[in-house]
């Protein structure tokens, strides 16, 4: 629709419902160079972003790790005790005379030789991928006919082979004539006991702990004490 003033002019009208706005050049520079510009900011970011990702992956790799060992130790790891047998019993200075009562206090009994038992053990370690460690720290003792005859410690060793050897020797007082006639005889089989206290640790790449133990052997010997006894039967257990 036009229409035209007093001055001439004329003035065209169009709806508004037609009316187009047309932006700027400036808007579509603008627009050019950010789509110019964003490939470059991916591909700067692109190494970084992978890097986080994989920092991450690591991160959640070693949660895992750390809650598998935990549960691993609390859990899974739960060792055996060592098991033993008596391979040896070697009974040495037993004809030692029996000293007055008003001599136990003298100097003198010091210097004899008291009864030895030499006692040899096989120890054998039943956990896979695991050794066990005597700690040396303990007392071990030997009874016949329910009278401690000896005493002694318990040395350090090892069972990091299958079957490791464990040597325990035991003292004790000069025997009475009725023991020393007993254990003199060839033909009788003497019922003895021995027990050993002491702490061991177990060895792994998981976890180390220690534990106390107490071996107990009871075991009969055939045989005079005063040559080579024979171990005849035997039966160990092990508690922890």
């Amino acid at each position: 629709m036009e229409e035209r003033d007093a001055t001439g002019t004329y003035v065209v009208q169009i709806p508004r419902n037609q009316v187009y706005r047309v932006p700027p050049p400036e808007n579509a520079r603008i627009v050019e160079q950010h789509t110019r510009n964003f490939p470059q900011k991916a591909r700067k970011c692109g190494p970084s972003r992978v890097l986080c990702w994989l920092l991450l992956i690591l991160l959640l790799l070693g949660i895992v790790a750390a809650v598998a060992l935990l549960g691993l130790r609390a859990t899974l790891y739960n060792p055996k005790p060592p098991q033993f047998k008596l391979t040896q019993f070697h009974p040495k200075n037993l004809d030692q005379p029996l000293l007055p009562a008003d001599h136990k206090n003298n100097n003198t009994h010091n210097h004899a030789h008291p009864p030895e038992y030499d006692v040899a053990l096989l120890a054998t370690n039943p956990n896979e991928r695991m050794s066990v460690s005597f700690l040396g720290a303990g007392k071990s003792s030997l009874v016949f006919k329910n009278k401690k005859i000896g005493h002694g410690g318990a040395p350090p060793s090892s069972t990091e082979e299958p079957n490791s050897p464990i040597s325990v020797a035991l003292y004790g007082a000069p025997l009475t004539e009725a023991i020393k006639k007993s254990v003199a005889d060839a033909n009788d089989t003497k019922s003895m006991q021995l027990q050993i206290e002491t702490s061991i640790e177990f060895n792994s790449w998981a976890r180390n702990e220690r534990k106390d133990i107490v071996i107990t052997c009871d075991f009969k010997v055939k045989g005079s004490f005063f040559k080579m006894p024979k171990v005849s039967s035997q039966e160990c257990r092990t508690e922890l």
